[in-house]
């Protein structure tokens, strides 16, 4: 038998058994119930048989003891002749004679038996004396009418007799009949709950059997059709099906088979895996390093292109070439050759996040595929030098291979894209070029292949330079833009960190400021502002106009996060002599956030002293209430940005109150920054900022114009 077939009959035998259950508990009861049927019915006739000849016999009693009356009274009157009177007389004879019949039937019969067998003594007795007395009253009737009436006196007296007794066997036998009737009644519902046990029970136990074959069938077939669905989704080498090897082991019929069949399946789709795994591995990657090679590299940019014009951010090719490698593989040959480059291979691992894809692309070149998070071209080319950078710092050591010694270092070609408009072989192409222009600086080199990119790395790293140098060169100057009260009031000043360098003229501070915070110089700088912040704090103290103005200085987070920060603030305090209450330090939400209860541990320790200290830039962060009302600010400043469009937008006036309305509720000052129009500052005014700064009042200027500007007001 098919194995299709052995599972349809499995699926099949729990119908079929309730089935042949149900033909057997409906052949028994109705067999039980026929039983006693016919028996109740045998027992009905007999007992209605009785009563039937009890009837008859009442009747017909009845009937011949009215016609002996007759037959008396007209003998006493003459009015029948002897012939007729003997006729008469033999007709009553024959009559008495078919009624003793039905005394002597009902005498025998099992329901009178069974109700009073003296009574029915009684009844043939009294009736044997009934018949002799009528028959001898209506033989001497022509004779002696006289005689014969006292006779028949006589067979009056049998007549009432057995009437009685006939009345009183019809109230038993109909009281017998009532009685069987409720027995057999009452054998039927016992039969019936009998049955009906009998089929519960019956039912219970095949259930119970059919759900147990149920049970065990279903769980082979989810077993199996678990196993289906695994191999269904199955991409691994190896597949464990633990319930269909139990299946095979304990199994010895059709499901065993199937699960045999499920095992030789799985097998074979094994093997097949691992054949495509290594045709994959084959196709795909380096033998030697086990890197992606080539081929997935393009398959790589095809898909890094897309991705990136879809969501707007850059990729980056890194084209690597060991310097000298080749000098290596001559003096050393391949085989010590190949084990630099697997040891290269696994330097450049560690050094690049998840999702970075590093390939092997020829003899001793590499690729690096990057992801870059930034939307600013200059500053993805930033973050692609960096890595690259990074690279050449690392790999650049000494590698020991055989027991001999070799110092590497790595030349590097950068090709930066954002769209699809170049094909995988045009960046491959593009970034060896610029590897190319690496070797040909000098090797151990960074270079891009876009020039206007490579120009402005170029001109960053060369301005990086002259920062360093800008510092002993004097060329850092502080400017300072005034700010006032309601009243437009001068109430002190920020200061502004400027560049004037010797050849570029005035430096934006966009330009160079995240210079300083990348290279680690805004540390030096920024001390150089606080100093040259007090010690124009202790000229102001000497003059009238000046003494009670603030001066606001920038912190940069990196600045405030040095261990000694607080050491440094209060140690130029104390040398420049100014008054630590005319001193405020603007701090940046990141700055605070980064480590939040050292940075309040500092400001209170500066506070102490007198330091004030504002929030710059509010509301462009976190500027949440969570933090606010921890830290012991004194001003918040309001950013230029939400000022700018105060009067056109209705969604920056909604922030700016609601700054206000926080400022006021803690207890902190506000002021707002960028105020370029009257307007603005009515509309500032009118919702409770009492503190301006922009230039509407002034711009930032040097300290001789700003003293002059002081001095006029």
């Amino acid at each position: 038998m098919r194995a299709g077939k052995t599972v349809l009959l499995m699926f099949l035998l729990p119908a079929f058994l309730m089935l042949v259950l149900s033909l057997l508990i409906g052949f028994f009861s109705l067999n039980s119930l026929r039983s006693q049927y016919i028996e109740s019915s045998d027992i009905q006739a007999e007992d209605l048989q009785t009563l039937h000849m009890e009837s008859i016999f009442k009747r017909d009693i009845s009937e011949l003891h009215s016609r002996v009356v007759t037959m008396l009274d007209g003998a006493r009157k003459h009015q029948f002749t002897d012939i007729q009177l003997y006729r008469e007389h033999s007709q009553l004879v024959n009559d008495l004679a078919e009624i003793q019949q039905l005394v002597d039937g009902l005498a025998e019969s099992n329901l009178l038996k069974e109700v009073n067998h003296n009574s029915v003594k009684g009844l043939q007795q009294s009736f044997s004396d009934y018949r002799s007395l009528a028959i001898m009253a209506t033989e001497i009737a022509a004779i002696d009418p006289d005689t014969a009436g006292s006779f028949f006196a006589q067979a009056q007296t049998s007549f009432n007799q057995f009437s009685i007794f006939t009345g009183r066997i019809s109230i038993l036998l109909t009281d017998r009949t009532m009685l069987r009737e409720q027995r057999a009644r009452a054998r039927h519902e016992r039969a019936f709950v009998h049955i009906f046990i009998f089929g519960l029970v019956g039912t219970l136990l095949v259930l119970l059997m059919v759900f147990a074959i149920a049970y065990r069938v279903s769980g082979h077939v989810r077993d199996i059709a678990d196993a289906l669905s695994k191999l269904s989704y199955n991409t691994e080498d190896e597949l464990r099906l633990p319930a269909i090897e139990r299946l095979k082991n304990t199994s010895r019929g059709e499901f065993g088979r199937i699960a045999s069949a499920l095992l030789g399946f799985r097998d074979d789709m094994e093997r097949r895996i691992q054949a495509e795994k290594e045709n994959h591995r084959l196709i795909f990657y380096d033998a030697l390093t086990g890197l992606p090679n080539r081929r997935l590299l393009e398959e790589q940019l095809r898909y890094a292109a897309g991705a990136s014009s879809r969501v707007s951010n850059y990729h980056a090719l890194l084209w690597l070439d060991i310097d000298r490698f080749k000098t290596i593989n001559d003096i050393r040959g391949h085989q010590a050759g190949d084990q630099l480059l697997v040891s290269f291979a696994d330097t450049i691992r560690l050094l690049l996040k998840e999702g970075d894809l590093l390939a092997r692309v020829g003899g001793d070149e590499f690729a690096i595929l990057l992801e870059l998070p930034q939307g600013l071209k200059s500053e993805a080319a930033m973050e692609a030098e960096r890595v690259a950078l990074d690279i050449c710092s690392s790999v650049a050591k000494v590698y020991e291979v055989e027991g001999h010694s070799h110092y590497l270092t790595v030349s590097i070609g950068i090709e930066l894209f954002s769209d699809k408009t170049l094909s995988s072989d045009d960046l491959l192409n593009q970034a060896e070029v610029a590897k190319y222009q690496a070797k040909d600086a000098g090797r151990n080199r960074v270079s891009f292949y876009d020039p206007s990119i490579q120009a402005e790395i170029n001109r960053r790293a060369e301005l990086g330079n002259e920062l360093r140098t800008a510092m002993e060169r004097h060329e850092l100057r502080l400017f300072y833009q005034l700010q006032y009260d309601q009243a437009a009031r001068p109430i002190g000043a920020e200061a502004l960190l400027r560049w004037q360098h010797t050849q570029r003229g005035l430096v934006s501070p966009a330009d160079f400021i995240p210079l300083a915070e990348d290279t680690g110089l805004i540390i030096p700088m920024g001390e150089w502002v606080i100093v040259t912040a007090c010690e124009l704090l202790a000229q102001w103290q000497e003059g009238e106009q000046t003494r009670d103005l603030q001066l606001a200085v920038n912190v940069s987070a990196k600045q405030f996060l040095q261990p000694k920060f607080v050491e440094m603030v209060l140690q130029t305090l104390q040398q420049t002599g100014a008054r630590a209450d005319r001193l405020k330090l603007e701090l940046t939400e990141s700055a605070v956030l980064e480590d939040i209860e050292q940075a309040i541990h500092k400001m209170q320790q500066l506070r102490q002293q007198g330091v004030s200290f504002a929030m710059d830039d509010f509301g462009t962060g976190y500027s949440s209430l969570q933090y606010l009302k921890r830290l012991p600010l004194d001003q918040i400043k309001i950013d230029q940005s939400f000022v700018r469009d105060i009067v056109e937008d209705p969604d920056d006036a909604v922030i700016i109150r609601t700054i206000i309305a926080m400022g006021q509720a803690l207890s902190i000052e506000v002021i707002a920054e960028g105020v370029e129009t009257a307007e603005q500052r009515d509309l500032l005014l009118s919702y409770g900022c009492l503190r301006y700064q922009g230039y509407l009042f002034t711009r930032p200027l040097p300290i001789n114009e700003c003293m002059v500007l002081l001095k006029t007001e």
